[in-house]
């Protein structure tokens, strides 16, 4: 006969295994956000509600083929795919000298920038740049 465990068992067990997951979330993220939450905070500030995102490293998967990179995205309230580069150069400029003031750009090879729009019930509207850091580093 197959032994039982009691349903307060399951429970305790159930909770115990969402506190870890919880914990080993939340440390992830600490971790993984940290070194980039001043430049976050700064974009923020500088501009209002374009929910900024900013990741650096390398691709998991292909270190040798894809360049390190700093990569900063933001919400923008135009369509950066049909924006003039009059309106779009303000917000790339800035960002690049916000990143060389609160990041040390060393360790990357590249900076993205993303300019996204979403809409609602449609495309989003997206629109990259790469600037190389050996470039950035003489202006």
């Amino acid at each position: 006969m197959a032994k039982t465990v009691s349903g307060r068992a399951v429970v305790l067990g159930m909770f115990a295994f969402a506190i870890v997951m919880t914990g080993a979330l939340w440390g992830y993220w600490e971790f993984y956000t940290r070194p980039f939450r001043p430049l976050q905070y700064a974009i923020n500030a500088e501009f209002p509600n374009s929910s900024p995102r900013v990741i650096g490293g390398e691709h998991k998967s292909h270190k040798q083929v894809f360049p390190s990179t700093l990569r900063l995205v933001i919400r923008v309230d135009f369509d950066p795919t049909d924006a003039a580069d009059a309106v779009i150069e303000p917000y790339t400029s800035r960002l690049l000298a916000l990143a060389a003031a609160h990041v040390d750009l060393s360790p990357y090879e590249q900076v993205e920038i993303h300019l996204v729009h979403r809409v609602p019930e449609a495309e989003t509207q997206q629109r990259s740049f790469v600037f190389p850091t050996a470039e950035l580093e003489r202006l």
